[in-house]
């Protein structure tokens, strides 16, 4: 999916309005302005339509999960089949987590989710779940000596 097209026509709408303006030098700088606020703004409704087209895709496909991929900044759905063995089943699957993070950890997740042939989503919700069913077998022990 090429959000930057989307971003194009945007950026050439704004520009035939501001020719209505003639060659005001203070609307082009307002102009200017507004693009730069909105770029972060329109990447993110791209990226919430692209989630939401994973969403009724996957609705339409039980037995796979679809899934957004950041690949070069640029959403894409990607769909596989429903591993047998998870132990949640596909309608478990729709609560959202959103965490902020480092650009440079983001980069880091995403490097190790594409060596590992996964979608950062399904890296994370892998490291998650792991993560957690080693925690709660283990449970909250611990062992050693504890001096006063």
């Amino acid at each position: 999916m090429d959000i930057s097209s989307a971003m194009t026509d945007f950026e050439a709408a704004l520009n035939e309005q501001l020719s209505l303006t003639g060659a005001d030098s203070e609307m082009e700088a307002a102009a200017e302005a507004l693009l730069a606020v909105l770029d972060p703004t329109m990447h993110r409704l791209a990226l919430g339509l692209a989630e939401q087209a994973a969403e009724e895709v996957s609705a339409q496909l039980p037995d796979y999960a679809v899934e957004v991929v950041l690949s070069d900044g640029q959403p894409a759905l990607t769909a596989r089949p429903i591993s047998e063995d998870s132990p949640f089943a596909a309608e478990d699957l729709e609560a959202r987590l959103t965490v902020r993070l480092p650009s440079k950890l983001k980069a880091l997740i995403e490097e190790a989710a594409a060596d590992a042939g996964d979608s950062v989503n399904t890296y994370v919700f892998k490291s998650l779940s792991s993560r957690a069913h080693k925690a709660a077998k283990s449970g909250r022990r611990f062992s050693g000596t504890i001096q006063t």
